[in-house]
């Protein structure tokens, strides 16, 4: 005899087949929908980056990155033209909020200048507790693709220091004087 909400059918060789009816549910989830939070993507990128530059050089990690910031960061670019550099600090606001560490980003914003202060790098962080050291292409994250970015927007970048041990630095965006 057969179990409730389930069919008995003739199967191979003459033997019974028990088959189940199975439910089918509809999820309808968006990207947005989902917290991003996947740390071991710096050690992953900083594995490329220092692919890159053991086989193309620092160029080629330059090269690399710049195209990189020109693809990733697009939708800034138009944010920028409208809101100008507070669009550029709400945005890497939202990068450390996302990395859990925002206590870690200090940034002073005027209408010429957006200074930024960073206590402590979160990739920097998360590698170390890890056991792995950033390779030496690791500070490129931050000056080369801001760089670009900067360029992008017609920017002035200066990065004004990075300590390589914990990835602290000061960098600042500005408007060119012609």
């Amino acid at each position: 005899m057969a179990k409730a909400g389930r069919k008995i059918s003739g199967g191979r060789f003459g033997r019974k087949k028990e088959s189940r009816t199975v439910e089918k549910q509809v999820i309808d989830i968006k990207a947005e929908d989902n917290e991003y939070l996947h740390k071991d993507f710096h050690i992953t990128g900083d594995n490329g980056l220092e692919y890159v530059g053991m086989k193309y050089g620092d160029n080629g990690v330059r090269e690399y990155l710049t195209r990189f910031a020109k693809a990733f960061y697009k939708p800034l670019f138009g944010a920028y033209r409208k809101e100008g550099l507070k669009a550029l600090m709400e945005q890497q606001q939202k990068l450390y909020e996302a990395e859990k560490m925002p206590e870690v980003f200090h940034a002073e914003l005027d209408d010429d200048c957006l200074t930024v202060t960073v206590d402590r790098c979160p990739g920097v962080t998360f590698m170390k507790e890890r056991g792995k050291t950033p390779s030496r292409w690791y500070k490129e994250l931050t000056n080369t693709v801001n760089m670009a970015i900067a360029d992008e927007l017609d920017l002035g970048f200066s990065l004004e220091y990075y300590n390589e041990e914990d990835g602290s630095c000061k960098y600042r965006y500005f408007r060119r004087a012609f």
